[in-house]
């Protein structure tokens, strides 16, 4: 069979030619946000003004970490009178009751466990339909897990956030083991570009933010227009986020404070999570539908370009990193099939063009980590080694992302089921305690 090796080569020269402008111009898609997020933050005014918090814990069954965030609330800067704090257990002899109660918070035990609503979704919905059908009033929510720990200002920081107008907003989402080993340096670096880029980006340029699990506060105005706590699926954080981008609302990351949660160092935890993170994020435009929120709405050019960017995300990156990767193993191959059969003097050059190829696969992921962990260097507090780690691994660390997917797509019961993280309250950085 005669083969025209010399229209493959360049067929497949032009291919590349064209991917390497196209990661050009997918460059300054993302080059704005960096550009945008590198703007300096000014303090929010203090105010005088005070919100009535209602702090919500998922606490079930966390007696052995909880004490930790129970701890920063007490020594909170915040008037003690001026919020409530709730953990939410499923038993009245859940550990965790007693600890609550030590400290003078309440806990809230839920009654309503029926298959499939054993989310924190579910708990957060039951405590505030609780407190709705009581009577018991509150200005916003401000959502956390038990292994959160915040630092003494966060609550009267968020107050002076919500009193300029912001509806739903949050603040620096640090770890309490970073350091630990590779999977949690690359979980710091992850959430630190989705803090200072991302979040911060989307706050300058729109008014929005990326919700990431906990920490945030959203209005009870908010919740009461959409009829109830309706975040309920697998990643009620991407739901909200989802919502409040269709519904304009406004939103704002404030990265001079901080809170800090414990990140699981063991690979089948991780895994899980990001199953469920990926499909949660898939199936977002699903949860739209599902609360009766229209697409074909009129809005300005700003907002339909916000949306736009928030459904496309990371996409463009993902498509690069997919083509790029099938067009530098097929130069390889078909590097290797006409070196073999014709000669490595006319077709040797493909092997450099996929050596090529793949570098600029890695350095697409060792530049945004090495940037990232610069500008995060004074709150994530890596130790050099770990930089050094998290600049190396990242690229892996995000590829994980994919065997994710393709095991959601070949288990579909993993997008929907909940694990439990298991919680050590180990904290690596003790100062964090008395910041």
């Amino acid at each position: 069979m005669n083969i025209n090796y010399d229209l493959i080569t360049l067929i497949m020269t032009a291919l590349t030619a064209v991917m390497i402008v196209f990661v050009l111009c997918l460059s300054i898609y993302y080059l704005c946000f960096w550009s945008v997020s590198a703007k300096k933050v000014e303090p929010v005014p203090h105010s005088d003004k005070l919100t009535k918090f209602a702090i919500l814990i998922a606490a079930r069954n966390e007696s052995k970490v909880i004490e930790h965030i129970l701890e920063s609330l007490k020594n909170q800067t915040y008037p003690r009178d001026s919020f409530e704090v709730y953990a939410i257990v499923e038993k009245e002899n859940d550990p965790t009751v007693e600890i609550v109660q030590k400290y003078g918070f309440k806990y809230f035990v839920r009654d309503r466990l029926m298959d499939g609503r054993r989310t924190k979704g579910f708990a957060i919905q039951e405590c505030i339909d609780y407190f709705w059908r009581n009577n018991i009033q509150y200005d916003s929510y401000m959502i956390f897990d038990a292994d959160n720990v915040l630092e003494p200002t966060y609550l009267e920081i968020m107050n002076d956030l919500r009193q300029t107008g912001v509806k739903v907003g949050l603040g620096f989402r640090n770890f309490t083991n970073a350091n630990t080993n590779w999977l949690t340096v690359g979980s710091s670096v992850m959430f630190a570009y989705m803090n200072d880029v991302t979040s911060k980006g989307r706050t300058f340029l729109f008014h929005k933010a990326t919700l990431m699990g906990t920490g945030y506060f959203v209005d009870d105005d908010i919740i009461k227009d959409a009829g109830g706590w309706i975040f309920t699926g697998m990643t009620e954080d991407i739901q909200l986020t989802t919502y409040c981008y269709y519904h304009d609302i406004y939103m704002r990351y404030y990265p001079l404070v901080c809170f800090y949660d414990e990140q699981s160092p063991e690979f089948k935890t991780v895994h899980a999570q990001h199953v469920r993170w990926l499909y949660g994020y898939f199936q977002r435009r699903d949860f739209l539908k599902g609360v009766g929120v229209q697409h074909d709405y009129h809005s300005s050019q700003m907002q339909s370009f916000m949306r736009f960017e928030f459904n496309v995300g990371l996409i463009p990156f993902a498509i690069f990193n997919c083509v790029m990767g099938i067009s530098a193993i097929i130069n390889l191959v078909f590097g290797s099939i006409a070196t073999f059969y014709v000669g490595p003097e006319h077709y040797g050059f493909l092997f450099g063009i996929a050596a090529f190829q793949f570098l600029l696969i890695y350095l697409s992921f060792v530049l945004p980590a090495f940037i990232t962990i610069l500008r995060a260097n004074d709150r994530i507090n890596l130790t050099t080694k770990n930089k050094i780690i998290g600049v190396l691994t990242y690229m892996f660390f995000f590829y994980e992302f994919v065997f994710a997917f393709f095991d959601g797509a070949f288990h579909p019961k993993k997008r929907t089921t909940w694990t439990r993280i298991k919680h050590t309250g180990q904290i690596t950085n003790k100062d964090l305690l008395n910041k």
